[in-house]
């Protein structure tokens, strides 16, 4: 039933992501690899797969040279050091995939998209911690202004023609603790 429905998933604009979806998300999450969300549209009368996005747990592995104290100290949010040792790994909550089906584009917008996204996280960050959430993406203008428009921010360092940009965006306490 699943590869049924995500075998009509259409994404001209970036064929890895229509890819993904309809050959490695099903086992990636048996695997337990990551989980795949789908937004579709609950007004029509059969299933229709508007868009989905994917998110699993990541390490951010950050190059000892570009880190200073602080902005190690930024990212693990308490320390720079563990036992005396420079911090360069940091636990994070990745966004995999992130795609809008072309069949139904003018049902849903990729801010949207990102808005599901980002709600799902944070209902897992409730339960399981984590402050540190990463993707990476094209060097695509819109796509960078889209994720920038959300509070994500470029990692700084030289990147070559073709490699993916990462962006983090740190959550801060309004975002991690809710008082009960």
């Amino acid at each position: 039933m699943a590869q049924e429905l995500i075998s009509i998933f259409v994404c001209e604009k970036d064929k890895d992501i229509e890819n993904f979806l309809k050959e490695r998300a099903i086992n990636f999450e048996k695997l337990g690899k990551s989980r795949t969300f789908f937004i579709f549209d609950e007004e029509a009368e059969e299933f229709r797969i508007l868009a989905y996005f994917t998110i699993a747990l990541q390490v951010l592995k950050v190059p000892e040279e570009l880190l200073s104290a602080k902005k190690t100290k930024v990212l693990d949010g308490f320390s720079s050091k563990t036992r005396g040792t420079k911090i360069t790994e940091f636990p994070a909550i990745l966004i995999g995939q992130l795609g809008r089906n072309d069949l139904y584009k003018g049902s849903i917008s990729g801010y949207e998209i990102l808005e599901y996204c980002l709600v799902n996280i944070l209902m897992g960050q409730e339960r399981l911690g984590g402050r540190i959430i990463m993707l990476e993406c094209k060097n695509i203008p819109y796509l960078i202004c889209l994720y920038e428009k959300f509070g994500f921010r470029k990692i700084d360092k030289d990147y070559s023609e073709d490699e993916l940009i990462q962006m983090i965006k740190i959550l801060d306490e309004s975002d991690i603790i809710e008082v009960r």
